[in-house]
C-alpha cells in the first residue's frame, strides 16, 4: 500500500514538473509569437506611412504643376494641405522608428530634403506669379529634383521595411507553429499522466472493495467468535460452578462430621479443597465480570464525573477512613460514558491505590483532569499524536512499581505483587479497567517506580477533537 501511494506521489510529482516546464515553454514561445505579430503589425503601420508621406509628396507636385498651368489658387490650397500632412506622417514615422537608427537618419536627411524642396516650391510660385513667361523657371527643376530625391530616401525607407516586415513574418510562424506544438505535447502529456493515474486509482480503488469485503467476511468471523467466546463464558460461569458448589458441599459435610469420624490430617485436606473450590469459584466471576464488559448494551449519557466520584468515595468511606486515606478530586469535565461501567473503573482505581499503599504511610491519592495531544500513546498508535483527548490522572503515594512490568499488569490474573508479600488481590482489576477504557474507544497507561508511587493515565477523546 505505501509503495502505490509512494508511486502516485512520484508520478504526480512529475506529471506536474513536466507540465510546469512546458506550461512556461509554451507560455514563452506564445509571448515571442505575439511579441512578433505586434511587430508585424508595426511595421505594416510604417510602410502605410511611408506610402501616405509618398502620396503626399506626389500631391504637392501635382499642386505645383497645376497652379503653373491655371493659376487657380485651388491647386494652392490643394499643395499646402498636402505639406502639412507630408510634416504630419513624417512627424509618425519618426515616433514609430525611434527604436532604428537607421530609419531615423533617413528621416533626418527626408525631413532636410522636404524642407529644400518646399522651399524651391515657394520660389517657384512667386516666380510664376511676377512672370508673364511660359517657360519653367530654374526652381521648378530644382524643386523636382529635390521630389525624385524625396522619392528614392521613401523608396529606400520602404524596402528596409519590408525585408523587416518579412523576416518578423518568417519569425512569427516560426513560433506561431512552436506554440501550437508545445501546446499540443502538453496536452498528450497531460492526457497520458491523467490516464496513467486513473487506472491507478481505479486499481487502488478494487483492491480497497477487496479489502473493504475481506474486512467485512473477517468482521463476520470475529462477531461469531465473539459469540464463542460468551457461550464458552457462560458455561464458565453457569455450568461449571454447580460441580464447585457440590465440592463444596460434599466437602463442608466431610469437615463437620466431628473428630471422630475423620482424623486431623483429612481435615486439613478437605479445607484445602474447601478453599480451593472457593477461590475457583471466585476466579470464574471475576473472569464472568471481564467478558460481560464486552456487551456495550447500556448507551452513553452525559455524566458528572466530579458527583460519580464522591458516590464512590462515600461507597468506600469505611476503607478510606482504615487506612486514613486522603483523597483530592480536581475539578472534572462531563463526559458521554457508559455511566456504570465508569464507576467500576473509578472503583477499581481507587481501590487499586488503597491497596498497594506503603506500611506507616497515609495514602494520598490526587485525581486530576487536563487536555492534551496523545504524544503520550506513540507506543501504542503513532497516529493518536495529533488527536485530542481528556487525561484523567489518578496518582498515589504507594509500593509503586517497576515501568518493564507494565505489559504485564494489564493482563488477566497477572499479578506484580503475591499474596505472600501481604497485598491481596487476584489480578483482574486493571483487567477491567483497559476492558472499560477500550469501549469507551479510550486508552489507559501507567507510570509508576518502586517506592514512589504509581499513575493512571485514563485518555477519553475529545469529541471533535
Amino acid at each position: 500500500m505505501r509503495k502505490r501511494l509512494l508511486l502516485i506521489t512520484i508520478t504526480f510529482s512529475i506529471s506536474f514538473l513536466l507540465m510546469g516546464v512546458l506550461s512556461l515553454f509554451s507560455v514563452d514561445r506564445l509571448n515571442n509569437y505575439i511579441k512578433y505579430s505586434d511587430l508585424m503589425d508595426h511595421s505594416g503601420f510604417v510602410i502605410d506611412k511611408i506610402y501616405d508621406a509618398e502620396k503626399s509628396i506626389r500631391d504637392i507636385d501635382r499642386g505645383e504643376r497645376g497652379y503653373m498651368l491655371t493659376k487657380d489658387t485651388m491647386y494652392l490650397r490643394f499643395m499646402n494641405n498636402a505639406v502639412d500632412s507630408l510634416h504630419g506622417y513624417l512627424s509618425v514615422l519618426k515616433a514609430l522608428t525611434k527604436d532604428n537608427d537607421s530609419v531615423q537618419q533617413s528621416i533626418t536627411n527626408l525631413n532636410a530634403s522636404v524642407a529644400f524642396r518646399i522651399g524651391a516650391l515657394r520660389n517657384n510660385i512667386a516666380y510664376v506669379d511676377s512672370s508673364q513667361s511660359s517657360v519653367p523657371s530654374k526652381f521648378y527643376y530644382d524643386s523636382r529634383q529635390l521630389m525624385l530625391d524625396c522619392s528614392k530616401i521613401l523608396h529606400t525607407m520602404h524596402a528596409s521595411e519590408s525585408l523587416l516586415k518579412e523576416s518578423r513574418y518568417r519569425d512569427e510562424l516560426f513560433y506561431e507553429e512552436l506554440t501550437t506544438k508545445s501546446i499540443r505535447w502538453l496536452l498528450g502529456i497531460f492526457c497520458l499522466v491523467t490516464l496513467f493515474l486513473f487506472i491507478i486509482l481505479v486499481k487502488e480503488f478494487r483492491d480497497r472493495m477487496r479489502y473493504q469485503e475481506e474486512l467485512q467476511t473477517k468482521v463476520i468471523d470475529l462477531k461469531r467468535s465473539h459469540a464463542e467466546l460468551q457461550e464458552i463464558a457462560y458455561v464458565t460461569s453457569h455450568d461449571l460452578q454447580e460441580p464447585l458448589r457440590k465440592i463444596q458441599v460434599f466437602s463442608n459435610m466431610l469437615l463437620y462430621l466431628g473428630p471422630d469420624d475423620a482424623g486431623e490430617k483429612q481435615r486439613a485436606n478437605l479445607e484445602r479443597i474447601n478453599n480451593s473450590a472457593q477461590r475457583m469459584q471466585s476466579l470464574i466471576k471475576d473472569l464472568m465480570s471481564v467478558t460481560t464488559l464486552t456487551k456495550t448494551d447500556e448507551q452513553k449519557k452525559l455524566t458528572d464525573l466530579n458527583r460519580m466520584l464522591q458516590f464512590i468515595l462515600i461507597n468506600i468511606d469505611d476503607r478510606i477512613k482504615a487506612r486514613e486515606a486522603f483523597v483530592e478530586i480536581k475539578l472534572l469535565p462531563a463526559l458521554h460514558v457508559y455511566e456504570q461501567q465508569i464507576k467500576i473503573l473509578f472503583g477499581e482505581l481507587v481501590e487499586n491505590a488503597l491497596k498497594f499503599s506503603k506500611a506507616g504511610v497515609k495514602p494520598s491519592i490526587t485525581i486530576s483532569h487536563d487536555i492534551v495531544f496523545g504524544t503520550e500513546l506513540n507506543e501504542i498508535n503513532v497516529n493518536l499524536q495529533h488527536k485530542k483527548f481528556h487525561r484523567i490522572t489518578v496518582a498515589d503515594n504507594g509500593i509503586g512499581f517497576d515501568n518493564q512490568f507494565i505489559s504485564k499488569m494489564f493482563g488477566i490474573f497477572q499479578r506484580l505483587h503475591q499474596e505472600e508479600d501481604g497485598y491481596e488481590g487476584k489480578g483482574i482489576g486493571l483487567a477491567i479497567c483497559l476492558r472499560v477504557m477500550a469501549n469507551h474507544e479510550g486508552y489507559i497507561i501507567a507510570d509508576g517506580q518502586p517506592g514512589a508511587g504509581a499513575k493512571f493515565k485514563m485518555y477519553f477523546p475529545v469529541e471533535g477533537g
